[in-house]
């Protein structure tokens, strides 16, 4: 039986706008939240998704 190579996927989100997206990496989605946040004073998460 063959196994699956599963990818880590992070999904960021604004709490405040309609915007969100999904990374391959920790480091994108951080990216994306700290110049989303500094950009609008927004409130921005990114969380692992399994």
């Amino acid at each position: 039986m063959e196994s699956i190579e599963r990818t880590r996927s992070y999904h960021a989100v604004c709490r405040e706008c309609p915007t969100e997206r999904v990374f391959e990496s920790a480091d994108e989605a951080h990216t994306f939240v700290t110049e989303h946040a500094d950009r609008t004073d927004h409130t921005v998460v990114a969380e692992r998704v399994d």
